[in-house]
């Protein structure tokens, strides 16, 4: 078994492993240009000198995150009540059966701004139920642009067993819905975004107000310690921010509770995984493709979503269509 670590100068440790090889640690104190004061400054990035993020990055300490909160920043202040005028909207798919199928509706404006304001959430329904839900939820005068989805659902299943011929689970839900469908970035880089976008809500409201969430312990914590300058709020609140309507509930609740996994075995040898419990993890999975996902502002008066019905009837009253008629009076 290795030695315990013994401490070479500032910042410096070393052990001898059983193999033979010596094992240096090497923090960022040991560089002199790299006091507390720099360190405290760049840990607002991370949540902090005592956030799981920053503990696991730059004071190597691997079992940081086990069981801690993914976002504990988030708080009463990122749930508001906007108006969609003016805005992109786009839906946002995580398949599910057994596990419920989610779909988040949100809303992007010109700054990027993400805004979820409306959440469908259903266990053992088939793909053709929950998309019929999902365009009966849907207003007609309300131009959904496109609806993404997890790329996983590309991988072909049978739909019995004595199916010869498998199908995607993507082509179900474009069947079902009249229209194809674009494939989200689920990329791990996703939790980073999500993460600014929720701290971009609070640096605009200390912009704003010169006060934080007082029931927020994070919040308090954070931008109290800190006193951040205004420029370095700036580059905080420049993130596209994260904010809920007050009926996300449910994805709410979810994203408050999400936790990473407890790390198991010597994480002194080998730096573990930030693994997510997967465990009511679907609503900010699809928090998370919103985010990540190259969802862009576009207007869209009289716009109307390719291949609904409406879209049919006014392709058939196109003077473009042969078969069209113009009545006069």
């Amino acid at each position: 078994m290795p030695t315990d670590w013994k401490q070479i100068s500032a910042g410096l440790q070393e052990r001898n492993l059983d193999t033979g090889f010596c094992h240096v640690r090497v923090h960022y104190l040991a560089d002199p240009e790299k006091d507390l004061l720099w360190a405290k400054k760049l840990s607002a990035k991370f949540g902090g000198m005592e956030s799981p993020k920053w503990r696991r990055e730059f004071e190597i300490d691997y079992s940081a995150v086990r069981g801690q909160p993914v976002y504990p920043m988030l708080s009463k202040v990122h749930i508001e009540h906007r108006s969609l005028s003016g805005c992109a909207l786009y839906r946002v798919l995580d398949h599910g059966i057994r596990h419920p199928m989610v779909c988040l509706w949100v809303a992007v404006n010109k700054n990027g701004d993400r805004h979820y304001y409306r959440e469908y959430y259903r266990s053992g329904a088939t793909v053709e139920v929950n998309c019929q839900e999902l365009l009966r939820q849907t207003p007609d005068d309300e131009y959904v642009i496109d609806t993404y989805i997890d790329p996983s659902t590309r991988q072909r299943v049978p739909l019995s067993a004595k199916d010869k011929m498998p199908v995607s689970i993507l082509s179900l839900y474009s069947n079902a819905l009249g229209f194809g469908l674009r494939l989200a970035d689920n990329s791990r880089a996703g939790y980073d975004t999500v993460r600014d976008g929720l701290l971009s809500v609070l640096a605009r409201k200390a912009m704003q107000e010169g006060t934080v969430e007082e029931d927020s312990y994070f919040a308090k914590e954070y931008f109290r310690e800190f006193e951040l300058s205004n420029s370095e709020l700036m580059a905080l609140a420049n993130k596209p921010s994260l904010t809920f309507e007050p009926c996300c509930a449910r994805v709410f609740k979810e994203m408050r509770n999400l936790r990473f996994k407890e790390i198991a075995g010597d994480v002194t040898a080998k730096a573990a995984p930030e693994e997510i419990i997967d465990y009511e993890d679907d609503g900010p999975d699809c928090v998370r493709y919103g985010m990540q996902s190259n969802l862009r502002w576009q207007a869209t008066k009289g716009r109307i979503e390719k291949g609904s019905y409406l879209y049919e009837i006014q392709k058939r009253r196109s003077p473009r269509n042969p078969r069209y008629i113009k009545r006069t009076g």
